[in-house]
């Protein structure tokens, strides 16, 4: 395992722990689970706009992306935390399990953006190593979760039946 493969862990690490702990003591999950929202939705508009505004005002892919992602964040965490405000949203007991949850999703999406961030920045064989690591690929391309879709998908569809046998 490279250096990366080590921050992509403790990114996800910490960020799991701060946001189970917001959970407990915020007096409810709903500000782990809107805050998590706004952070996919902010890796998503990153990752949409930030090629093309990089090339527009010509400046290093990802310098733009960290700078977009930093300004869709904290928008992101200002509307979660007014979100909460309004709703209280809670399942009291279960508020660590969820905050956990929320902190593991939001953790991955923070790791992801920080990998897609390393690529703009640095290209060429860095960009290569990072995706031939097997924490970094798995950060990336969400095999597992792809994965797992692909299983449910077909154990929802139940077994092929051939019409003509029948």
């Amino acid at each position: 395992m490279e250096w990366y493969d080590w921050v992509v862990l403790a990114i996800m690490a910490v960020v799991t722990v701060v946001q189970t702990m917001r959970g407990i003591r915020a007096g409810g999950f709903g500000l782990p689970l809107f805050e998590t929202a706004g952070v996919v939705v902010a890796v998503a508009a990153t990752t949409a706009f930030g090629r093309g505004l990089a090339e527009q005002i010509r400046v290093n892919q990802g310098t733009v992306m960290f700078a977009l992602f930093v300004a869709f964040s904290l928008a992101a965490f200002f509307v979660a935390r007014y979100l909460f405000a309004l709703t209280q949203l809670t399942f009291q007991s279960l508020d660590g399990i969820l905050g956990a949850l929320c902190g593991f999703v939001m953790a991955w999406a923070v790791a992801h953006m920080f990998l897609r961030i390393m690529i703009g920045s640095e290209g060429g064989q860095t960009a290569d190593m990072l995706v031939g690591s097997p924490i970094a690929r798995e950060i990336l391309q969400f095999r597992t979760w792809n994965a797992l879709i692909r299983l449910l998908l077909n154990t929802q569809a139940g077994p092929t039946v051939d019409p003509d046998l029948g």
